[in-house]
């Protein structure tokens, strides 16, 4: 071989080289915007809830959410219950609260969301303290324009969960908090055998 073939195969290697490192990260971008996986993750739902003048309630819990703030969405298309009254038209809050299935549990709410970190989806993970308990949450891309955050607290063997979604939550995280402080559990008293 002459020195050109030689120096023309090299080339060719290293443009092969950076074209396929091009794909693979066309491949972890696309990655980047999709949903947590359900393995690890809790899925987002909606609970039948009851709501009057601003008092949410089912058979586990109730909250109160100002009505000159948040408005009752009794939609099932709709992936929150609440949604936030805003004259600003660049801010957008939704927040459904449920209790996690019983066997989701098997760590604390703070390791649990640990375990997520290394997913690609989620972008930031951190706590929110709020009156009586801490929320710890992941976060992950909608879309362009709008973030979701799963936040999670301790409550005997589930957890309280909150989805919620924005795309401004520098502005809506006190909002949200002031929310989850007016969280207060139902205790069931335990039947007798």
């Amino acid at each position: 071989m002459n020195k050109k073939t030689i120096a023309s195969f090299f080339a060719a290697t290293a443009l092969f080289m950076t074209m396929c490192g091009c794909v693979e990260k066309q491949d972890d971008y696309a990655s980047y915007n999709a949903k947590p996986g359900q393995s690890s993750t809790i899925s987002p739902r909606k609970n039948k809830t009851r709501y009057y003048n601003g008092k949410i309630s089912n058979n586990d819990f109730y909250y109160y959410a100002d009505p000159a703030l948040w408005s009752y969405v009794n939609s099932p298309k709709d992936t929150c219950d609440l949604r936030m009254i805003t004259d600003k038209d660049i801010i957008s809050c939704g927040v459904s609260i449920f209790l996690s299935d019983e066997n989701e549990r098997d760590q604390s709410a703070e390791l649990k969301v640990l375990s997520v970190v290394n997913k690609e989806e989620v972008i930031s993970t951190g706590p929110l303290a709020t009156a009586d308990r801490t929320f710890y949450y992941y976060e992950w891309t909608v879309d362009e324009d709008i973030h979701a955050r799963m936040y999670l607290a301790d409550y005997k063997d589930r957890y309280i969960c909150a989805y919620t979604e924005s795309n401004n939550y520098s502005y809506v995280d006190g909002k949200i908090a002031e929310l989850l402080s007016s969280l207060t559990m139902i205790e069931k008293e335990e039947e007798e055998e």
